[in-house]
């Protein structure tokens, strides 16, 4: 029987216990479960089955990041689940994070039974496709009898297939419940459900096909966003034939001969204008750099897409798009692609180290502490086997662009699909609670009190979290738009820099963080080689002071491209 044998006669126990089970069988080892009351067959089945850690978080907008951030790091779904009503408006910004970065996640919500939906019966609200678009399936299961929950573990697989899909995504079970609704909950047998998701590789015409309009021609691979595993050691090996410079952004970026490290900084200076490529490789996302997308939309330079589902060109230049994973398609192409021309690989390379020097040698002229050092250091101190968990905003701008040298034994996450501020540190703790694996964060201070609550979180699990917080006293990215030159600074400060005067430290002490202010470049380096439990070091810096240490980075690495190459 592939639900396996239940001696229980609750049709809503034996529905969402043999639910838990095939999900466990399938993979499942986390489930973030915010209290209430009408999903407790849920949150019991959860609890029961031994396979599965489960969380309890109290704010579900914090637990939809934190499951994210299990997702992230483990590349695994993790299940959400809450009660009915306004609780699940609050896992929207997480399902809508999923979505747009592609992580699989499973939602599962309680529900008033139909018959009061529509009466204004208390804590109900339409959850019928309530998060739209952002979800891969939804499902309302309807309520339990013995029928759906003989159906337990294919809808589970259902369920488990839909998030895995290309691209992978969030679904949506909604699951309402009749009173009685707390009975006691026997784990199910495991069962023997399995599910193997397969790569999409291109035809051997394409292949072939693609091959020769990449071999010898000076081509150019642009890599952006998170990659799935494997594509760091494809692109290297196909980079590496070929004599292929690769930019790829910060979340995928590899050590290797044709990696080039400074790609932002080489696109604002002109580098890109003047060594052309013939042929452009876009893979993921486009670029957390400006100045490389802006680049992409001017140039007129052939650009082909390598994607194996959805649709990611918002700069409309893309010629020609292949259907295929990255990783498969690189590893495919090795031995396939005849090498660039002999200058072509080493004038990025001699670039790169010539951007890499000017911009090392400008930071040394600077005080400490200013924003992109602390970038550098953040990646530089990071235990190996490591997460590196990065803010959006200003933060994954200075480590992409100021880091330095690639690494290849930490890993890069950041809520980049719809690249919002929130939700940060409640990622950052699913990450660390995912495997228990140390996770530094790189926040900016708007990002922490956002996301403040995840503080209580941290400190209640004493997560391996290290939070290294910038605090510039408001919104520093919006010194850096036009914003900034066109209204008078009153006005300015008012509606853009929105100055908090709040102290991380005294925020994070209140929650149970251990917290502290760092003001020199050793102290930083050896806080976050050293933590062990979960701690904040809190850094402040000025955000206007901060645009001019940026702007002199930039001239000076502009300076030694235009005399030099």
């Amino acid at each position: 029987m592939i639900g396996g044998n239940l001696a229980v006669v609750d049709p809503a126990e034996s529905l969402t216990s043999r639910l838990a089970g095939a999900l466990a069988d399938l993979g499942l080892r986390h489930a973030v479960i915010s209290p209430g009351s009408r999903s407790t067959p849920l949150a019991l089945a959860f609890a029961a089955e031994t396979r599965i850690t489960s969380h309890v978080l109290l704010d579900e907008r914090s637990a939809g990041f934190f499951a994210l951030g299990i997702s992230k790091q483990s590349g695994v779904p993790a299940a959400l689940v809450c009660t009915s009503g306004t609780a699940t408006t609050n896992y929207f910004p997480a399902v809508v994070e999923a979505s747009h970065a592609r992580v699989p996640l499973l939602v599962l919500t309680a529900d008033r039974p139909p018959e009061l939906r529509g009466t204004a019966a208390p804590q109900t609200i339409d959850q019928i496709n309530l998060y739209g678009s952002a979800v891969r399936m939804f499902h309302d299961v309807g309520v339990p009898v013995e029928a759906l929950a003989a159906g337990a573990p294919s809808l589970a697989l259902r369920a488990w297939s839909a998030a895995l899909d290309s691209p992978h995504g969030p679904v949506h079970l909604n699951f309402p419940f009749r009173e009685p609704l707390a009975t006691p909950t026997t784990a199910a047998t495991p069962t023997t459900l399995r599910h193997h998701r397969g790569d999409v590789q291109l035809p051997p015409e394409d292949l072939v096909e693609l091959a020769e309009r990449l071999s010898g021609r000076r081509s150019l691979i642009v890599a952006g966003g998170h990659q799935r595993p494997g594509f760091a050691a494809a692109a290297a090996m196909l980079a590496g034939e070929a004599a292929i410079p690769i930019v790829a952004d910060i979340q995928c970026r590899f050590p290797s001969a044709s990696t080039v490290v400074h790609g932002d900084l080489l696109a604002s200076s002109g580098f890109f204008h003047d060594h052309e490529p013939e042929i452009i490789i876009r893979v993921g996302q486009i670029p957390t750099s400006r100045p490389i997308w802006s680049w992409l939309q001017t140039t007129r330079v052939e650009q082909i897409t390598i994607d194996d589902a959805g649709w990611r060109e918002p700069l409309g230049t893309a010629t020609t798009a292949y259907r295929a994973d990255p990783a498969v398609t690189f590893a495919d192409l090795s031995g396939r692609v005849s090498r660039t021309p002999a200058s072509w690989l080493p004038s990025w390379q001699v670039a790169d180290h010539a951007a890499g020097l000017a911009v090392r040698r400008a930071l040394e002229a600077e005080a400490f502490p200013n924003e992109p050092a602390v970038a550098a250091t953040v990646l530089e101190s990071a235990p190996p086997g490591s997460t590196i968990y990065v803010a959006s905003s200003m933060p994954i701008r200075d480590l992409d662009s100021f880091s330095g040298s690639a690494r290849g034994d930490v890993a890069i996450l950041s809520n980049r699909g719809a690249n919002g501020i929130d939700g940060l540190l409640s990622a950052a703790a699913g990450a660390a609670a995912s495997d228990g694996r140390r996770v530094v964060v790189l926040a900016g201070d708007l990002s922490v009190l956002h996301d403040a609550t995840a503080l209580g979180v941290i400190a209640r699990f004493q997560l391996p979290v290290s939070i290294v917080a910038v605090n510039n006293d408001g919104g520093g990215i919006f010194h850096f738009l036009p914003q900034a030159d066109q209204l008078d600074p009153e006005r300015f400060e008012m509606l853009f820099g929105t100055p908090h005067g709040q102290s991380l430290t005294t925020v994070a002490n209140a929650f149970g963080i251990p917290a502290r202010e760092i003001t020199d470049e050793p102290d930083l380096r050896s806080s976050i080689t050293a933590a062990e439990g979960p701690i904040l070091l809190e850094i402040e810096t000025d955000r206007v002071v901060n645009r001019e240490v940026h702007d002199r980075l930039r001239a000076a690495v502009a300076a030694v491209l235009s005399t030099e190459y």
